[in-house]
């Protein structure tokens, strides 16, 4: 068993969420809010985190990691690493550092190279990583007391890391991110991918995801990388809906990106992005508890008090789930509480309704008294429209 790290942090999942001091009593913070997660192997641990703020989330596998590595770029950090003495060894993985040293034993390698990790300081991310630099013949080997490669990274960023050279066996593409930002406090970081990314399997996954974000069925996007991101714009451009997912991410539905490298592409497309303070989940989910909400609405009409989620209602304390249409009408008269909107109005109110008729509105209404089951909430104004009742 390799020893702790004394300073590691505790696992994230241990932490409690984030309150919302705004919300009604025995109501999560996310709540009524639909949160589509773009990653890789690390979606399903994010969606944890956030349902357990009460957030509904989709799970999109946004690119595929394959256990195989480039060989030249390889070659070329591999002799990096070389050139230099080691201050700090990470190993994310079992299997991409023994490929790694059986590469380099190939190449006649090996030994430097193990030379190199002898006089550094060994953190390996779990016990079988741990195993996989024994092996190589080190021992004196680190962790933290959550085991996982993020918080190695969050370890080492709490030290004084000026003047390290840290080499880092990256296992897949949100490593990057924390490689970024290590470099940030002052750290020399030798990223050595010991895999290589791919778009999913099947590209109806992020073509869904597409027509989620037009059609305005969910309320945020979380990019734990940037493959992912540069992966949902390739599809857009496939799909010849470039502009209008842009729009879609710049005006309704926010993108939340763990750091500045999965922002970029975003970013120089004229999209504003959010990100954490830190590449963590942690500090993700809490951004997610901030940003999400923002787009509420709050009124008092009719004597109750009503706040308008993303995929819900919550009416006097008590969460109401509502369809999308009688949803994005009842936002566009919150939002003008008291005053008549026509069905034009409504319809330039609501992002992507430029061809709904007036009869799909008047629908939609119809379905969101009865949803709200109080018929005097949503009142209609003969030849004029609707507006929320004062």
């Amino acid at each position: 068993m390799p020893p702790v790290l004394a300073a590691a942090l505790s696992q994230t999942s241990d932490r409690p969420p984030p309150a919302d001091p705004t919300s009604p009593r025995g109501t999560a913070t996310l709540t009524g809010y639909t949160i589509a997660v773009v990653s890789d192997r690390r979606r399903h641990q994010l969606c944890g985190l956030l349902e357990g703020i009460g957030a509904r989330t989709i799970a999109v596998q946004g690119v595929r990691t394959i256990s195989t590595m480039d060989t030249t770029r390889l070659r070329i950090d591999t002799q990096r690493v070389l050139d230099s003495p080691v201050d700090e060894l990470v190993v994310a993985s079992d299997f991409g550092f023994r490929s790694w040293i059986r590469t380099a034993r190939a190449w006649q390698l090996e030994d430097a190279l193990t030379k190199r990790f002898a006089a550094a300081r060994r953190l390996a991310s779990n016990p079988r990583a741990a195993d996989a630099v024994r092996d190589a013949g080190l021992d004196e080997i680190w962790s933290t007391a959550a085991g996982s490669t993020e918080e190695l990274f969050r370890y080492l960023m709490a030290q004084p890391m000026g003047g390290r050279r840290v080499v880092v066996q990256s296992d897949g593409p949100s490593v990057a991110e924390w490689c970024h930002a290590l470099r940030g406090t002052g750290g020399d970081v030798i990223e050595v991918a010991t895999h290589q990314c791919a778009p999913p399997t099947h590209a109806d996954l992020l073509r869904r995801l597409g027509d989620l974000v037009l059609s305005g069925q969910i309320d945020a996007v979380a990019f734990t990388d940037p493959a992912c991101v540069e992966n949902l714009l390739a599809q857009a451009v496939a799909d010849s809906h470039l502009d209008e997912l842009l729009n879609a991410l710049s005006d309704e539905v926010p993108p939340l990106c763990l750091g500045p490298l999965g922002a970029a592409p975003l970013s120089s497309r004229g999209v504003p992005v959010r990100l954490p303070a830190l590449p963590f989940l942690e500090e993700f989910v809490g951004l997610a508890a901030s940003v999400v909400p923002e787009r509420t609405v709050r009124v008092v009409a009719g004597g109750l008090s009503l706040e308008v989620r993303g995929q819900a209602v919550v009416l006097d304390g008590a969460l109401i789930a509502m369809q999308p249409g009688p949803i994005a009408v009842l936002r566009a008269l919150a939002r003008r509480p008291g005053k008549v909107l026509s069905c034009a109005e409504i319809r330039r109110e609501v992002p992507h309704w430029s061809t709904v008729d007036d009869h799909a509105i008047e629908m939609a209404v119809s379905r969101l008294r009865r949803t709200l089951q109080d018929s005097q909430l949503i009142q209609t104004v003969m030849k004029r429209g609707y507006r929320l009742g004062a």
